[in-house]
């Protein structure tokens, strides 16, 4: 019997290793990742501004005790337009109690130790010149105004001490027995008298290292002077 023709074996192909899926790039899922990244870090980054503004008393009013054992209270307001004006136009509101600026007199008060409380509209612009005006309610007692008299007296220039005004106490009763020290867009309340926040206060706050809008040496804001 003949022998049948053998098939030749075929050729061993190469074997593939296999290879790693790889998604197609999507160039809108990449900008929409982005695009949430960045909105992340704006986010954060507000965040952390917010927080510094807080902790550090600035803005809308925020407040920190200082002075001996906490006896003052410390707070900082945003600046209102300073124009000159005869009296206040109708609905006008200062953004506290006592005033830090805004609307004001063109005159400004004396420079003095008062006994009568001197009128807002005008003790503004001496803040606006780098002024300090120190104010008590009517329930402090004597012994408290006569050491701020003691006080005033150590160095005049560019301070004005007196007392509140009946009105500012109805806006705010709590100012009754209150030692309040002002200066552009500064206050410190005080429960008592408390000398070395008085000196701290006006060490920052008053004469050119204020904040003032216009700056005068302390030397040109004298006791009698305007």
């Amino acid at each position: 019997m003949a022998k049948k023709d053998r098939v030749p074996t075929p050729p061993k192909r190469p074997v593939q290793a296999p290879k790693a899926y790889k998604a197609e790039h999507d160039p809108g899922r990449t900008r929409l990742i982005f695009i949430i990244v960045a909105a992340l870090i704006i986010l954060a980054a507000a965040a952390v501004g917010i927080g510094f503004i807080m902790s550090s008393g600035g803005g809308d009013g925020d407040a920190g005790p200082v002075g001996d054992n906490g006896t003052c209270e410390l707070q900082t307001f945003p600046a209102l337009e300073a124009t000159h004006v005869q009296q206040l136009p109708d609905g006008y509101e200062y953004n506290s109690i006592p005033a830090t600026s805004g609307l004001h007199n063109a005159q400004t008060a004396i420079w003095n130790l008062y006994d009568q409380p001197v009128p807002q509209i005008n003790y503004i612009h001496n803040l606006e010149h780098g002024g300090m005006v120190v104010q008590y309610g009517s329930e402090v007692s004597d012994a408290d105004i006569a050491s701020l008299a003691d006080w005033y007296q150590q160095d005049t220039r560019g301070l004005i001490v007196g007392p509140l005004s009946e009105d500012m106490e109805e806006e705010d009763p709590a100012l009754s027995d209150k030692i309040v020290a002002i200066s552009w867009t500064h206050m410190m309340r005080c429960t008592t008298f408390d000398e070395s926040a008085l000196d701290d206060f006006s060490d920052d706050y008053r004469g050119p290292q204020g904040d003032g809008p216009e700056k005068f040496e302390l030397d040109q804001l004298q006791q009698g002077g305007g």
